[in-house]
């Protein structure tokens, strides 16, 4: 059940809920309501959030068209079939999908080093969450479907009714006693969870900064490396009409902070978050393919500018 959790865990880290593109038009494209990490302001030690973690600013009045949809999903995968990929694990599916990934964000743990280049179009920056205001959130139960799609005014069969009721499947998994997970819509409740399975008295929570205007452009040198913990719990957002994070406490696992600069003068220089799975035996060969690696060796990925990493 460990086993088959954290490649669950995985897909949720690494795929995107759409098929394509299409989604930023007919499902979750931009978020509904901005959100600004003030890095000038002092954490909030008071909500649980340690050193690296950074005031949050929520504009409701900053809000995005309809058309635009609520949030992105950090990494973009397309799959060349017409169904979405099983998420139960990156073990080969009976129907060979091609499996693709955002430039830059997957990598071999071997080929992280000082002096690595990224690839050109590897960019961090990621729509941010949204927020509702004036909505008391529902227990993330798929039988509260039909009160989120007419609360919200989702049409059913549409892309993002189907993307609420995948985030509400994905949340309502069994709970697993070695790898626990769990959804929240509280940031404050988040960083309980990862207080209490970390283990610690106050988890920290560490977010992947970019200083400077990020361009598809831009290219990066890794300048620093620092391990952070190999006890840690990931929040990533799903695609939803208010903003939900899975958490998860995932096994073998390495935190780090990467130190990025830009390749170029006046390019952009990243701060970033990357976790590395060390055991990757059962996982799908394609990954390895498709990363020149050998099966089995460890892959890492690093987590875009709306990811939270406790430890």
């Amino acid at each position: 059940m460990a086993t088959k959790l954290t490649a669950i865990a995985f897909f949720l880290f690494v795929l995107a809920l759409g098929e394509s593109n299409d989604k930023e038009v007919n499902g979750f494209g931009e978020s509904a309501y901005a959100v600004h990490w003030d890095k000038d302001s002092p954490p909030s030690q008071e909500k649980g959030f340690g050193a690296s973690a950074y005031k949050v600013s929520w504009n409701p009045d900053d809000a995005s068209s309809e058309e635009k949809g609520f949030g992105a999903s950090a990494y973009k995968v397309s799959w060349n079939s017409y169904d979405a990929p099983p998420a139960s694990s990156p073990k080969a599916p009976a129907k060979r999908q091609q499996i693709k990934f955002q430039t830059g964000m997957l990598f071999l743990k071997k080929n992280l080093h000082v002096g690595t280049i990224l690839p050109e179009g590897t960019m961090f920056a990621r729509a941010d969450a949204p927020k509702s205001v004036n909505f008391v959130s529902t227990p993330l139960e798929s039988k509260y479907l039909t009160t989120i799609l007419s609360h919200f005014m989702i049409p059913r069969g549409s892309t993002k009714a189907k993307q609420v009721a995948d985030t509400l499947r994905s949340c309502g998994k069994p709970v697993d006693k070695e790898e626990p997970h769990m959804c929240f819509s509280s940031r404050e409740a988040m960083s309980r969870f990862a207080t209490k399975e970390i283990g610690v008295s106050s988890a920290r929570a560490a977010i992947t900064r970019i200083h400077g205007n990020e361009t598809p452009n831009s290219m990066y040198v890794v300048e620093q490396i620092t391990q952070l913990n190999n006890n840690v719990v990931p929040c990533h957002p799903m695609d939803f009409p208010y903003e939900v994070f899975y958490c998860h406490r995932p096994k073998e696992v390495q935190s780090l902070r990467v130190q990025l600069k830009g390749l170029k003068d006046g390019m952009p220089h990243v701060t970033a978050i990357a976790m590395c799975h060390m055991n990757t035996s059962d996982w799908d060969t394609q990954y390895f393919e498709l990363l020149d690696g050998k099966h089995g060796e460890p892959i890492c990925h690093y987590m875009p500018t709306n990811y939270i990493m406790f430890y």
